[in-house]
Formats: C-alpha cells, structure tokens, sequence
C-alpha cells in the first residue's frame, strides 16, 4: 500500500512537469605546462554542462543551463558549479539572464595551447573595462551582421560588438563602459582567409593610460602531422616586452573527440610552453 501510495504521490506531482529535451556536453583536458620562472605543472581540467530546452505554445524557445568545473595542477583541486542561467528566443533574438557573456571580450584573436596561453591577454589587454560577469545578455542576428549586447545591472557596466561578415572577411568591433569610474574601452578586429591560410589582427584602445593593445595571428591548416599550426603575437603599453607563441592542433581522430595541442613561446620575457590532449563530449 505504501508502494502504492508514493508511486501515486509521485505521479501527482509529476503532472505538471513541462516536457523538456535534457542534454549533458562537455570538455575535457590533461598536459604540462611550462614556465621558465620557476614552475612546470600537471594540470588537469573538466568541464560538465547541463542543458534543458522547450519551446512554448508560441514559438518563444525557451533553455536552461548549468555546469560543474574541476580542475587539478600539481595535485592543488578546485572545483564550482557555474552560476547557471536562463535564455529566451524569438524574432526579438535570444535574451539570456544569470551567467551572461560580455560583449565587450568577443572581439580579438584565438589563442593556443591544450590549456591557453596569455599570449593572447597580451593582445587583449585594453579591449574591455568594467565587469566580466554581466547577469543580462542580448544576441539578435540579421542576414551577415550580429549584435551582442551586456550589462551588469548592479553595476550600470555595459559592453556592446557589433560583427559583419562577408565571404572570408570578417569585421568586429566593440565598446565597453564601466558604470562606476566611467572608463571606456573600443577594441577592432578584421580576419580573413585564403585557401587553408587565415589571418586576423586585433587593435584596442582603453580610457585607461597604458592599456592600449595590438594583437596579431596567423594560422596555416593541414600542416604535415601537425594539424593546423598558429602564430600569435601581443603587445601593449604596460608589457615591457611583447608576447609571442606558436602552437598545433591536431585531431586524433574525426569520432575521437579528442585532440593534441601545444604550443611554446615568451609572455612579456617569460618563456613558456605547454603540451596535452583536449578532449570533447
């Protein structure tokens, strides 16, 4: 009877669950990383999402996401779970609240590296201001033009990128304020390709004295037995020195879902490099 009973309850309390697809993806990895001030590490790093989607009677698509983060180097652990967050979708584009993007990164290069470098922060270093975790996320695209759009409303910190793109060329650009010092930050990027060649240069200028940034990469795929092969540079007005890499990518498979990467090359003066396997689900 008490079988009975909770099979029952539990049914009841079931019926109003909204019918939703539940997928589970995620990304994975393990190497070394090298620095020549002192540090080579193990490092290790899993990555878990959850996502649930639907979609109302009037066709407004509706997604909830969540996931779990871990990661080890040289047996030191640290784990969270992401903040989460909530987006809608129509002809209005996709409004996403919680764990929001900024609009104010998405302008710049690729970086490289099993793990990534900061080659590529080098490069970044002014192209935004304020903060880096917005709560409210606007994306609306139109034919080759797309808009993203962010804000932390707690803060009254926004960023704006605006992309077009044509054939192999691809333009972006971006702005970013913060609400409380009322530092502003505009970055640009232009990329294009040509048969298995790609380039792309970046350019940002920030309110901020010494923040100014260049970035460039170049990459070439296809390269015997090294996948494709990346050079990147960066360089700003606080570095005394400008940063440089050079790194691969080479699946291990087309159903694998696991890749090596690596890379070597100088942070400010610093030499580092790194090696591993990437790994996606």
């Amino acid at each position: 009877m008490k079988k009975i009973l909770l099979a029952s309850t539990a049914l009841v309390a079931t019926t109003g669950f909204a019918m939703a697809d539940m997928t589970w993806s995620g990304s994975a990895n393990m190497g070394v990383k090298y620095s020549d001030n002192g540090t080579t590490q193990v490092h290790n790093e899993i990555d878990l999402g959850m996502a649930a989607t639907g979609e109302t009677e009037g066709g407004i698509a509706w997604k909830v996401e969540m996931g779990l983060d871990s990661n080890t180097s040289d047996a030191v652990q640290a784990g969270a779970a992401d903040v989460g967050s909530v987006s809608l979708t129509g002809d209005f584009g996709t409004i996403r609240v919680g764990a929001a993007a900024t609009a104010g990164t998405t302008v710049g290069i690729g970086d490289i590296g099993f793990d990534g470098s900061a080659v590529d922060a080098a490069a970044h270093k002014g192209r935004h201001t304020g903060s880096t975790t917005p709560d409210v996320q606007w994306n609306y695209s139109m034919d080759d033009i797309a808009i993203h759009a962010s804000t932390e409303t707690s803060t009254d910190d926004t960023a704006l990128a605006l992309s077009w793109t044509s054939g192999e060329l691809a333009i972006a650009v971006s702005h970013s304020a913060a609400g409380a010092s009322a530092a502003t930050a505009n970055a640009i990027s232009i990329g294009t390709s040509v048969g298995q060649f790609a380039v792309e240069v970046t350019a940002a200028s920030h309110s901020t004295a010494a923040n100014d940034s260049l970035g460039l990469s170049a990459s070439m795929a296809d390269v015997a037995g090294l996948g494709t092969v990346t050079f990147i540079t960066g360089s700003n007005d606080t570095d005394a020195k400008s940063s440089y890499g050079i790194g691969f990518s080479k699946s291990l498979g087309a159903d694998s879902g696991a890749t090596l990467k690596g890379y070597v090359g100088s942070v400010n003066g610093n030499d580092v490099a790194d090696l591993g396997i990437g790994f996606s689900f």
